[in-house]
This record gives structure tokens, sequence and C-alpha cells, in this order.
């Protein structure tokens, strides 16, 4: 096993994660067709917020002392009515992906929470959907999953997003 951990992203560690947030928004472009702000970086929209809601529960990910990448949890009202958390945001740097480091920290997020999850991808992000089919796979977890479109606000076009809906209890 790697040294991976993950630790939760304090207000004073604003920055950081808003700079990693850009490199997950440029990353996610190709698929979501999202265009630079006129002063070089993408729209964070509201993703201050998960440093200021105790519903949101974002984290950094950590490889042998650095920060690699983070994964954002929320919970109600945050969520559908019918799910208790979902894994809303989940980035590597580059460099550490393949590496089954990404699984790693998210084993250490369910370890945390029990309950109803929900999952979503853009379906034409196919590695996205590939590293979650593979850990349900792994880990022998069963899903539902369903397809629909969506509005993205401030991008052109609609965009079909895969989600699977399954239960994490400290047993599985």
């Amino acid at each position: 096993m790697m040294n991976v951990q993950i630790t939760r992203i304090l207000a004073e560690k604003k920055e950081l994660f808003l700079n990693l947030y850009n490199l997950y928004l440029y990353d996610l472009s190709e698929f979501s067709g999202e265009d630079l702000l006129e002063e070089g970086k993408f729209d964070p929209t509201n993703t201050y917020l998960y440093l200021e809601r105790a519903e949101l529960h974002p984290f950094f990910i950590q490889y042998d002392g650095k920060v690699i990448g983070f994964v954002l949890v929320c919970s109600p009202p945050y969520v559908d009515e019918d799910v208790d958390f979902t894994v809303q945001e989940l980035f590597l740097v580059k460099k550490y992906r393949g590496q089954g480091l990404a699984a790693q920290a998210v084993e250490l997020v369910f370890a945390q929470f029990q309950g109803r999850f929900k999952v979503e991808q853009l379906a034409n992000n196919r590695s996205a959907v590939s590293f979650w089919k593979k850990y349900y796979e792994h880990h022998h977890i069963e899903y539902v999953e369903s397809e629909y479109s969506i509005e993205i606000e401030n991008i052109a076009g609609s965009h079909r997003i895969l989600s699977q809906t399954f239960v994490r209890s400290r047993s599985n």
C-alpha cells in the first residue's frame, strides 16, 4: 500500500485548493467545452462554499506528504433527496494518475461516511467513467446506473451525465 492520506481542506489552504481546482477545470474543459475567463483562469463558481459549509466535505489527497489532488463530498441539502452523499469531484495531478492512488483516496473517504452514495461523470470523460467502473468492480460494489442530460451554466450545449448510486457501509 502506498502512502496515501486524505486531509480536510481548511480555509487557510483556500489558495492551494483554488489553484488545484483551476487545474481540475482545465482537465475537464476537454469534456465540458468550458472556456477560460479573460484573466486566464477557469470560473470556480461557488467552489469557496466547500470551505464554509459543514455539509460539504473537501479533502486534499496527499502522497508521501505532498498534496496531489482533492476529493469533494457533499451531504444534504447539497445532494438529491434519495442519497446521503455525492462524490462531487475527484482530481489527481496527471503525474500521479494510473498508480492506484485515487482508488486508495476514495477508500479513505468511504471509510468516513456510510449511506447511499451517488457518483456522476460526464459521459464523454472516458477515463473518469472507466476509473469508477473499475473501482466498483474491484470493490464488489453493486450500483444502479442512470443517464441524463444537463445544461452547464455558461457552457454551450447539453452534456450527457452517467450516474451511479450505491450503498456503502463500514462492512463493504
